[in-house]
């Protein structure tokens, strides 16, 4: 009896947080997650608009996982560090879950800058700058240093230049 509670419990426990990613980082406690820099999506044309400014980096995530609200404050910072150079979106899957499967996410956090469109497909930016169709090999998956996404940005706006001139 007393393994089988321990079986359903660990079961439960698995269900709840699988896919969620992460490594231990504290949370800004000024931080208001109500009041963000980073653009809520709903719909996929909001990407596709922002893309004729520049490049997107967009985290598809949920409020009730931890290291996807960890990631938030630095999805806010960059917003306003890229502001007019690139667009900060999030997709929350709890809210738009059909629009978070079109990316075929496995776990969240799963962030990924997408440089462009070609032929109708987007063009992502993979952490060595190079360019690739598959989002498999450049998302990044969990909580992440700031620069990692600084990195994979400062690419992303340099394609984007040398594309548009």
């Amino acid at each position: 009896m007393k393994l089988e509670a321990l079986v359903i419990t660990l079961l439960t426990l698995s269900v709840l947080l699988a896919g969620c990613v992460s490594d231990v980082t504290p949370i800004d406690a000024e931080y208001d997650a109500n009041d963000r820099d980073a653009i809520l999506v709903t719909e996929k044309q909001q990407i596709d608009d922002a893309l004729v400014n520049g490049p997107v980096l967009l985290k598809i995530g949920a409020e009730w996982c931890p290291p996807c609200t960890q990631l938030d404050p630095v999805l806010d910072e960059l917003a306003m560090d890229y502001e007019g150079r690139a667009t900060i979106m999030y997709i929350d899957s709890g809210i738009t879950s059909g629009l978070a499967a079109q990316f075929k996410y496995y776990s969240i956090p799963d962030t990924t800058v997408i440089a462009g469109i070609e032929d109708g497909s987007y063009l992502f930016m993979r952490r060595d700058g190079v360019i690739d169709t598959s989002r498999n090999k450049a998302r990044i998956l969990g909580y992440v240093d700031i620069s990692v996404l600084e990195t994979v940005l400062d690419h992303a706006i340099e394609y984007h230049a040398n594309t548009s001139e």
